[in-house]
């Protein structure tokens, strides 16, 4: 009898199962073949657009399947990211291709830093000079997505949609209150006044030195994009800095009346433009998709990346994107051996003449980022090696970028943060007095158990990791000081002590050569390896497209059902917290200015 019931649980069981893996498998693989009908798979007609559709989540690169969804995702938006270098490279390629006509940019909800938008930005500047039209729409737009707009011959906005002009802003949030609460205490070892990556564990607000920091990003920042934002009205920086400060743009109509964009119109009307400037009155609009466009061009040379497909010689472009560790890493993340593993296949490569290594990265592991400065410094040694800064390079991002040759970067990158910090949590309280859980120890030796999370540290035991924080801090200091010929006589409290720096202020400094994306770089790169006609190769890469498939399935099903909660926001501060123990070369956060 128990051996019929357990096979009838057992069938019950199954039945379950399989219902709930058709209810999340089947309508993915509907939506995986739907969008691909729908992201362009028949031949590019004459009178077409290139249509942007811009929103989500902007990455340095994208990956398999996502490369097919470039303008649309079967899978959750939290998941999905549209790659800056796919969406250059389309532009780059339809700016000479006569079926072309002109460019739609869609703005919609676009989640990325001031680099990319930088970047992308100039992109559509240069797609312009070739004399086709570059349209914008959007029914909302902030600083950011209106800095992008500004880059179109005209900018369009639904009637009733609302414009974002109130300045920009850092926000962090503080826990030491959740820790008083919970009754742990963070042991916090730093070098670096602004080394703020550690303050919101033991602070309730910034320090001073943290808001001067922040006050001169965001300052920085505006400065820049200002520039872009009087171009459209003729307006003066007096006029744009009180509409900011009064808050006397908030909506559409407030824009069009200030001559921040040219036209309020429905979708529907500028479709209607659109089709009139192309194919007639009387037809639909010819899209064409950056994936179309790419996959079109993969197919005719059997390459979507280089500047000639043809081309014997090659520059490697790497790209490192996510948080520094150890190891190998993940999708998300710089793994030091990954790393290492791919410079070497393009450094073994004969026909590889130099190499740009694109950093996106807030930092991490200080021992991770020493490995691979190591690595990028010899290959530099053999072949040219070029860094170029995304959003973010900085703490261990630069790091890394000080191996190199010449480093590149946007006036908004995020840059600097020479600084490191220790972390170590005593959990003593939390356990006894929250859940009766009490620790006891036998050791060899005193301080066998150095670091333990379930006791109070020694006197001496913080000296000791106070120590190996500031070796790993004047180690980053001298690599550089050595990478960029800063001489002795210069103060490292000049560049360091932790302070994060936009791209603008790093080259005043001489932490970067010249301000450019990653265009330049791979020039320079060229021009350092004496070539002129190169194809591109891309590390690392892709990995397998049914692999990838199959993680979107499984681990990124709950994140589909949570994106846009509380809980949601929730995650993505805590996953930004460096709550595991060690030593670290970061900035702070996941710092985002809005």
């Amino acid at each position: 009898m128990k051996s019929f019931i357990k096979q009838v649980a057992a069938s019950a069981l199954g039945m379950v199962l399989g219902v709930c893996a058709a209810l999340v498998i089947i309508p993915a693989i509907a939506a995986l073949f739907f969008k691909l009908a729908q992201s362009g798979i028949g031949p590019i007609e004459d009178k077409s657009v290139l249509h942007l559709d811009l929103h989500g989540r902007l990455v340095e690169k994208a990956r398999p399947l996502d490369f097919d969804f470039i303008s649309t995702s079967p899978f959750s938006e939290d998941e999905r990211g549209t790659g800056l270098y796919e969406l250059t490279r389309a532009l780059e390629l339809a700016k000479t291709d006569s079926r072309i006509q002109g460019l739609y940019l869609e703005l919609d909800g676009l989640e990325t830093g001031w680099a990319s938008i930088e970047t992308l930005r100039r992109a559509i500047q240069d797609f312009s000079k070739s004399g086709k039209f570059v349209y914008a729409y959007a029914e909302t737009l902030d600083e950011a997505t209106y800095y992008l707009a500004t880059a179109a011959e005209r900018t369009f906005m639904q009637p009733n949609g609302d414009l974002e002009m109130n300045g920009l802003s850092v926000s962090t949030p503080f826990l030491k209150g959740l820790f008083e609460k919970l009754e742990m205490q963070p042991r916090i070892f730093r070098v670096g006044k602004f080394k703020a990556a550690i303050e919101p564990l033991i602070l309730e607000k910034m320090s001073e030195e943290n808001r001067q920091q922040n006050q001169t990003l965001v300052m920085d920042l505006w400065t820049v994009i200002r520039e872009a934002f009087r171009q459209p009205g003729k307006l003066d920086d007096t006029s744009l800095d009180r509409i900011a400060s009064e808050l006397e743009v908030n909506s559409a109509r407030d824009a069009f009346d200030k001559g921040l964009i040219h036209q309020l119109a429905y979708e529907d009307e500028v479709l209607d433009l659109l089709a009139e400037k192309t194919v007639g009155p009387e037809e639909d609009v010819r899209y064409v998709t950056p994936g179309q466009l790419l996959r079109e061009t993969k197919a005719k040379s059997g390459t979507t990346s280089g500047a000639s497909s043809t081309a014997k010689d090659k520059i490697a472009i790497l790209f490192a994107e996510g948080e520094i560790v150890s190891g190998s890493g993940d999708r998300n993340s710089i793994g030091s051996r990954s790393f290492v593993e791919a410079l070497d296949e393009a450094r073994s490569d004969e026909h590889v003449k130099a190499i740009v290594v694109r950093i996106n990265s807030p930092g991490g592991d200080a021992l991770a980022a020493d490995v691979i400065w190591r690595e990028i410094s010899v290959t530099n040694e053999e072949i040219p090696v070029v860094a170029s800064m995304g959003d973010i390079a900085a703490s261990g991002g630069y790091y890394m970028a000080a191996g190199a040759r010449q480093i590149f970067a946007e006036a908004g990158t995020l840059t600097g943060s020479i600084g490191v910090f220790g972390i170590l949590f005593d959990t003593e309280d939390f356990f006894r007095n929250k859940m009766g859980v009490n620790f006891d120890r036998v050791v060899s030796h005193p301080y066998a158990d150095i670091g333990s999370f379930n006791r109070e540290m020694t006197e001496f035991e913080r000296e000791k990791i106070q120590g190996q924080v500031e070796r790993v801090y004047h180690r980053f200091v001298q690599v550089v000081r050595d990478g960029r010929k800063l001489p002795e006589t210069v103060d490292a409290s000049a560049f360091a002590e932790g302070r994060v720096w936009s791209g603008l202020r790093a080259k005043e400094l001489k932490l970067i050569d010249e301000i450019g994306g990653l265009d330049a770089a791979v020039r320079k790169a060229a021009e350092f390896a004496g070539i002129a006609d190169y194809s591109l190769d891309i590390y690392p890469r892709d990995e397998d497209p049914f692999k990838r498939f199959l993680e979107l399935l499984s681990g990124e099903t709950a994140r589909a059902l949570l994106q846009g909660t509380p809980l949601s926001q929730l995650r993505e501060t805590v996953s930004a917290l460096p709550l595991r123990s060690g030593v670290y070369a970061r900035i702070p956060f996941d710092l985002k200015v809005r």
